[in-house]
């Protein structure tokens, strides 16, 4: 299938370009632990492809007034969710508990550190590292990449609050080894890939789900992916690869042409967008696309414009869920979850969001309020365009200010440095 490919109206040439990977290593001190630096904590779990995002939230969170650490378990993002919307309270087997995962596939939750990195810890506060058996403490944030809609999930009712508090902009992709000549993709193809195996179709170049790196049901990354393709997340050809860790890791490793030319993956813009030396993002098509859009303007850039004007279709928020009392999460939770509430985000944590490949919401123009819904035109209340332009790319043309005397009619407010329209 022979596509176009786009960069906004423009064609160009491409030339080249779950639980997340379980942590088995076994723990040697507690998550929470006041000796280590580690007396305030809030418990994460939920999306593995979030991991580098928390990562670049950690530094912020522990130069803190109140010093908190991330602790945090990477169970897929509908666990996430399921682990705030649960009833089932009890402190060892509950639903909504944090706990240490051993046995065959053993999977323990990991702290962050000042720098970003994790070590594995248990989970357990009041037994100890001899006794990892409970009680487990209650988890603060359920991270997901979907709305709890899009997992089955309801509103547990009687008087439990729970809010969605939108984090920054995340894009999935179709991503292929270096060494493949693909460079786009059309919903069709997809939908003939993973929801046929490719066996249908003589001439496409997915024919063997054996090289389908894929998820399960529980990755916001398929459920997503899932909606812009047309085949339920339950049913996608392939093999759940585990995590998107593991999805990362083993396409790049692929280098036999042959191989590589039959090989493609799904994963978060952050996890693919750290590998492009190694991964080739595909162009995407929508049903409704006369070509493909890559979530950049260019192969090289990194300015996500085609996410950030509606013309690459597959993105949605952060989804961070949390308990709320008179509209406040507890303490913990609120450490984290505030920094995307309030209308002018610290620029660090613009920084920390353009990292990872992220869009914070004051740099879109659409915006959508449903899963893969329609867009609607988008003004934020305070945009942050120029400045994501700078900090993703290097570089912006917008008119920098320090007031807003020094700023245009048609740009009037002064924003992180640059001029932007409010």
């Amino acid at each position: 299938m022979r596509l176009s490919l786009c960069v906004a109206a423009s064609l160009f040439s491409v030339a080249i370009a779950s639980v997340a990977s379980a942590q088995t290593v076994t723990p040697t001190v507690n998550c929470k632990d006041a000796a280590g630096g580690r007396a305030n904590v809030v418990y994460v779990t939920g999306s593995s492809a979030l991991k580098p995002f928390l990562a670049s939230l950690a530094p912020l969170l522990a130069a803190d007034s109140g010093s908190y650490s991330i602790i945090y378990q990477s169970q897929g993002s509908c666990t996430g969710v399921n682990n705030i919307f649960s009833t089932n309270d009890d402190v060892n087997t509950g639903s909504r508990i944090i706990k240490d995962i051993a046995g065959a596939k053993p999977n323990y939750p990991v702290f962050f550190k000042a720098d970003g990195t994790t070590q594995e810890c248990w989970a357990d506060q009041a037994l100890g590292a001899n006794f990892p058996t409970g009680p487990y403490p209650y988890v603060d944030v359920g991270a997901s990449d979907v709305y709890a809609s899009s997992c089955g999930i309801a509103d547990p009712g009687g008087g439990i609050v729970i809010t969605d508090f939108h984090g920054p902009i995340q894009p999935m992709t179709f991503v292929v080894p270096s060494n493949s000549t693909q460079k786009s993709i059309s919903a069709e193809a997809g939908y003939l890939a993973f929801g046929t195996g490719g066996y249908t179709t003589p001439g496409i170049p997915w024919s063997d789900p054996t090289y389908f790196f894929v998820r399960n049901a529980s990755s916001g990354t398929q459920q997503m992916i899932a909606r812009a393709i047309g085949v339920p997340a339950t049913q996608f050809f392939g093999i759940d690869r585990g995590g998107s860790g593991a999805v990362q890791s083993g396409v790049k490793i692929i280098v036999d042409p042959a191989t590589a030319e039959k090989t493609i993956g799904i994963l978060s813009v952050d996890l693919a967008d750290a590998e492009r030396s190694n991964l080739r993002i595909l162009a995407f098509q929508a049903k409704d696309q006369t070509c493909a859009y890559l979530p950049d303007s260019t192969i090289n850039s990194r300015d996500k414009i085609n996410v950030r004007d509606g013309h690459y279709p597959i993105w949605g928020p952060v989804h961070l869920y949390g308990r709320t009392t008179g509209g406040l999460p507890n303490a913990g939770a609120t450490a984290l979850l505030t920094r995307f509430t309030i209308p002018k985000i610290d620029s660090t944590l613009i920084d920390a969001v353009s990292s990872k490949g992220l869009v914070p919401l004051c740099a879109m123009r659409v915006n959508r309020s449903q899963e893969m819904g329609p867009f609607v035109s988008f003004q934020p209340q305070f945009g942050c365009g120029c400045y994501f332009d700078l900090k993703a790319n290097g570089a912006t043309s917008c008119k920098s200010c320090k007031t807003t005397s020094d700023c245009p009619n048609a740009a009037p407010a002064c924003n992180y440095g640059y001029c932007e329209v409010q």
